[in-house]
C-alpha cells in the first residue's frame, strides 16, 4: 500500500519512542508503528512485509496515516485529499522554493482557512489571483463563495472535478516538496 502519514514529532521523542502530536492529542509509537509512520512523514511511502501493514493498520486507525492500495497519482491525490495541510512555522521564508511552491505556500498561510487539497488544485486549475479581497480571516466567505458553486458544492464534487484537473500532479508534486522542506505539516 501507498502511504503518507500524519502529526507532528514531539519534542519527547526518542531512540526507542516516537511522540506524534496530532491535534490535542499526544501519541507514543514504538518498533515497528515507529518505523512506519517515520517512514511517510515527509514523503508517500510504500508498505513492504505483512508486519508493516499490519503496523500501518493501526496507524490508520489512530488517524497517523493515509493510505491507499492503488501506487499511483490518483492514489496519491485522494490520500493528500483526505489530509489537512497547513504552514508550518518556517513557511514565513519562501528563499529557494519554485513559484508553484510559492504560490500554494502563500494560499495556505494566508487565506484565513484551512485549504484542502482539492481547493488548493481549484485555486491553481483557475489561476485564482490570491487578491486581499480573498485573503486572511476576514475574507475567508468570500474564498469559499468563490470556490464553492452550486455545482461544486455536494458531496465530494469538488474534490472528484479536481481529481481530474490538468494541474492537479504538479499541485501534489509541490506540495510533497514544502513538505520535505518542512514547509507545511499534514495533520
Amino acid at each position: 500500500m501507498i502511504y503518507i502519514s500524519k502529526g507532528i514529532a514531539g519534542k519527547a521523542s526518542t531512540t526507542e519512542l516516537v511522540q506524534v502530536i496530532r491535534g490535542s492529542q499526544s501519541i507514543y509509537l514504538s518498533d515497528m508503528e515507529a518505523g512506519v509512520w517515520l517512514k511517510g512523514r515527509f514523503s508517500f511511502a510504500y508498505s513492504q512485509t505483512p508486519n508493516e501493514e499490519r503496523a500501518l493498520q493501526r496507524l490508520i486507525r489512530m488517524g497517523l496515516a493515509e493510505a491507499e492500495a492503488e501506487k499511483n497519482e490518483d492514489a496519491r491525490y485522494w490520500i493528500l485529499s483526505r489530509c489537512i495541510c497547513c504552514p508550518a512555522k518556517a513557511a514565513k521564508r519562501s528563499f529557494g522554493l519554485s513559484e508553484g511552491e510559492k504560490t500554494i505556500l502563500f494560499w495556505l498561510v494566508n487565506a484565513g482557512l484551512r485549504l484542502s487539497t482539492a481547493e488548493l488544485v481549484y485555486l491553481l486549475e483557475n489561476k485564482v489571483e490570491a487578491k486581499p479581497e480573498l485573503l486572511h480571516s476576514d475574507n475567508r466567505q468570500a474564498l469559499v463563495e468563490l470556490i464553492y458553486t452550486a455545482d461544486t458544492i455536494r458531496d465530494n464534487i469538488l474534490e472528484n472535478k479536481m481529481a481530474a484537473a490538468v494541474c492537479r500532479d504538479s499541485v501534489l508534486r509541490d506540495m510533497l516538496s514544502l513538505l520535505k522542506k518542512k514547509k507545511i505539516l499534514i495533520l
